[in-house]
């Protein structure tokens, strides 16, 4: 009976440990960590000893422009694109005219009719209203000399008998009533004589005002309708389209067509708010390309903007820091041309000696360098370089 049962048992003892070593196996191979990837370049580095290292952005010495339309609408007709060299007032794109026309045609027929209405008043008394209104007033002059000599008549009957008993009213009626009108006609005509009443003038002078003003409104609507360059650039990003809604343009938008002048260009570093201290106008500084190349440009001071404002500007890395602040310094590249491009991130290094008046440990630490490299967003080298060095 037992050794029909020992091939069974040592069968089963083999896949046992068969399964045991499977299963180490495939626990050492998952726990080996993954080969690091090689890196995509070499990390740039400082060509100083004492240095203040940032994250710098090129941009044009104009800054970059967004343009966008003050008035909303259809886009009707784009007349550039990206590297136009424009003028300034060169038409970039219109928003749809049509409705704002008509309105003008309207508001241009509501001043003339103003206009003619205010001309009118002014040419007041007329030659020939004048002319109708002494007519009127001898007519009615007559009308009260007749009835005056048919009442003296009557009076001058002697026997009561001759006349019927209603006719002396009837006389002396149509006397007052000559009289009344002949008043009424001496009115009209001091009317016409003093011609129109300075305020009715007013009046009519307000209301072709507002036609004017109305006229202007749309032509100026019109005119802004047709977007122009603000000055003499290079056209870099057109996202406008023909057909497209362009709504009113606020200070968040990116705008429709984004321009600058590229000659020369600048670029705005960001420096650590804990590095600003140790930063030196007079020293020497360059930029250096990322991505493997060695090449530096040498860079000029141009300005420092003064606030120390959030960081917007990011790198990529993993490790960079975003909830810091910076100082923005700008300066000018030396080389006319070159061979960046705005929106382009570069490594900036600025020349700096120690500072005798800084508290003790501020700064001159490597842990506090290689923190504001990283922090300012020089990106993995420019926190390396910071940190080897005080």
């Amino acid at each position: 009976m037992s050794s029909a049962l020992n091939p069974r048992v040592l069968l089963l003892a083999g896949l046992a440990a068969m399964g045991l070593g499977l299963t180490l196996y495939t626990v050492r191979k998952q726990a080996t960590p993954p080969p690091s990837a090689p890196p995509t370049g070499e990390p740039t580095r400082s060509p100083f000893g004492n240095r203040v290292a940032g994250s710098g952005l090129v941009e044009p010495v104009t800054e970059i422009i967004n343009v966008g339309t003050p008035i909303a609408g259809v886009v009707e007709s784009v007349s550039v694109h990206e590297g136009d060299q424009v003028k300034q007032g060169q038409p970039l794109f219109v928003i749809d005219q049509r409705m704002m026309s008509s309105q003008l045609h309207g508001a241009q027929a509501r001043l003339e009719v103003a206009t003619r209405k205010l001309q009118q008043l002014k040419a007041r008394p007329r030659k020939e209203d004048l002319a109708t209104a002494e007519a009127i007033v001898e007519q009615r002059q007559a009308a009260v000399r007749d009835a005056q000599q048919r009442l003296d008549r009557l009076n001058q009957i002697a026997d009561p008998t001759a006349i019927s008993p209603n006719e002396r009213p009837t006389r002396e009626y149509e006397l007052a009533n000559a009289k009344a009108r002949l008043k009424e006609a001496e009115a009209d005509l001091a009317e016409v004589r003093i011609g129109t009443y300075p305020e009715d003038l007013a009046v009519a002078a307000a209301d072709m005002q507002v036609a004017e003003a109305e006229v202007r409104s749309l032509q100026t609507d019109l005119e802004r309708s047709v977007v122009r360059a603000p000055i003499d650039a290079t056209i870099l990003r057109v996202t406008a389209r023909p057909g497209q809604f362009a709504s009113a343009s606020t200070g968040n938008d990116d705008g429709l067509v984004t321009l600058g002048q590229l000659t020369p260009l600048h670029i705005r570093v960001d420096v650590d708010e804990l590095d600003a201290w140790r930063f030196d106008p007079k020293g020497r500084a360059v930029a250096v390309l990322r991505g493997g190349r060695r090449v530096e440009f040498p860079i000029e001071y141009v300005r420092t903007v003064p606030v120390v404002i959030p960081k917007r500007t990011l790198t990529g890395d993993n490790a960079e820091r975003i909830d810091t602040r910076v100082l923005q310094l700008v300066y000018r590249f030396v080389d006319p041309d070159p061979g960046v491009l705005p929106g382009q991130v570069l490594d900036v290094y600025v020349e700096t000696g120690a500072n005798p008046d800084a508290p003790a440990g501020s700064a001159s630490g490597s842990g506090r360098d290689a923190g504001a490299g990283a922090a300012a967003g020089s990106g993995t080298a420019a926190g390396a370089e910071t940190g080897t060095t005080g």
